[in-house]
């Protein structure tokens, strides 16, 4: 049994083995369906909200008409509930898998199917097929760097699962999802955390110089705008020399002297 599961990581999503028919195709979000010439099984586990087809202000953003009506043409979905909407729609089996993995690593769409990859090539050993068993994951990262690296340890927790049960796992050389994180206190006695150490060193101390001389160059910046901005004023207002002509502004002014000398 072979299961190829996808992810949305435009780095190796297009490299899945869609043309091999010895592969499921596994896949989730919205993100993905229109790339998936063929697809054996979709999960979708967000709460679903049907689109009203016509009024603009009742479209859900992750459920467009357009993808609600492929879920609808599926012939398995797997969700957190059925929808009628959706005829493949199965209930995910959300409390075998919480009683056999525990709470701590379903973090993401990608952990509950690498689960039921497992789960699946467990019942198709038990009906006689011994493999070779083979899951592959293509667009998923999960980078540390990204939004998704929080959910990284979930995914990294089953694929080991399933090395353990000697399911060979593929992995594009595109995805950097199982290069392991450093061993923490350990890595900082090497000689490369050493010396990338040193150059962060020399990095913040240079970015710290630049902030300082970015501070004092905004500083003088605000000085010179308002120096600009107090000349102009004196330009726009105080330009005129010479006395006023007209009799109407001798009036005006004889008017204003009048006032201070009564005041």
């Amino acid at each position: 049994m072979r299961i190829a599961i996808l992810g949305t990581a435009p780095s190796s999503v297009r490299l899945a083995p869609f043309g091999d028919p010895t592969w499921q195709i596994w896949s989730c979000s919205p993100g993905t369906y229109p790339l998936l010439p063929r697809c054996e099984a979709f999960f979708e586990i967000h709460r679903q909200e049907a689109p009203v087809i016509g009024k603009p202000d009742k479209q859900v953003p992750w459920f467009s008409p357009e993808y609600w009506a492929w879920l609808g043409q599926q012939r398995l979905v797997w969700m957190v509930e059925p929808h009628p909407d959706i005829t493949g729609s199965r209930r995910l089996p959300i409390e075998p898998l919480l009683g056999k993995y525990g709470h701590f690593f379903f973090t993401s769409s990608i952990a509950w199917m690498l689960a039921m990859a497992i789960e699946s090539i467990g019942e198709a050993e038990q009906k006689g097929d011994k493999g070779p068993h083979s899951i592959g994951l293509w667009g998923v990262d999960m980078a540390h760097d990204t939004e998704y690296g929080y959910q990284r340890a979930g995914c990294q927790f089953f694929v080991q699962v399933a090395a353990d049960l000697g399911i060979e796992i593929v992995l594009p050389p595109e995805s950097d999802l199982m290069t392991p994180p450093p061993l923490y206190g350990v890595f900082e006695s090497s000689h490369r955390a050493i010396k990338l150490t040193a150059r962060m060193r020399e990095l913040v101390g240079n970015k710290n110089m630049l902030e300082a001389s970015l501070s004092k160059v905004k500083s003088d910046l605000d000085y010179t705008n308002g120096a600009i901005s107090d000349l102009q004023y004196v330009m726009n207002n105080w330009m005129f020399e010479g006395a006023v002509k007209g009799a109407e502004f001798k009036r005006i002014f004889q008017g204003v002297k009048a006032d201070e000398q009564s005041g």
